[in-house]
């Protein structure tokens, strides 16, 4: 991987001050809530997906991860935070894993109602991707304010579970 590319990808994450926090991509975000990182290849450029970058930077470059996947432990499309042995966070899994756990925690077409970006089509997890993105660029991390923005729920409103 090139290392301008990888200076480059790390510039544009923000990293939770927590050892549990998520890291946030803050560059930019495709139609679907995803990140988008664009590298130079050949002649031209090709877009990867911000959490796949991250995968391939932890696990020795992008051809290291070429037939696996990207999944989300924490449900949160914006997440770069590569695991590499827990699950917590952006894993590498086979087609199957991800579609396992995507069933298993409600989000095949609609999400439940415990999940993070829950009963939204693409194109609301993107405007709300978008919302979250532009809120940590100007303001930084706050945790009360990013878990309302992921969640829906208002700082200052307990957990109801």
């Amino acid at each position: 991987m090139n290392s301008a590319d990888v200076t480059r990808f790390w510039s544009k994450v923000l990293k939770g001050p927590r050892p549990t926090d998520c890291w946030l991509w803050t560059g930019a975000i495709g139609d679907d809530g995803y990140g988008r990182f664009w590298i130079k290849d050949g002649d031209g450029q090709r877009m990867i997906r911000a959490h796949r970058f991250a995968l391939a930077t932890a696990h020795g470059g992008l051809a290291a991860i070429e037939n696996l996947e990207g999944c989300h432990g924490c449900d949160t499309p914006l997440c770069v935070r590569p695991s590499l042995e827990d699950t917590r966070h952006v894993y590498l899994g086979t087609r199957i894993n991800n579609m396992v756990d995507r069933a298993a925690r409600g989000r095949h077409n609609r999400q439940s109602a415990a999940q993070f970006w829950r009963f939204e089509t693409k194109q609301e997890r993107a405007h709300k991707a978008r919302v979250l993105r532009d809120f940590i660029r100007e303001h930084g991390w706050d945790a009360d304010q990013i878990d309302e923005l992921l969640r829906g729920v208002p700082a200052d409103q307990g957990r109801l579970f």
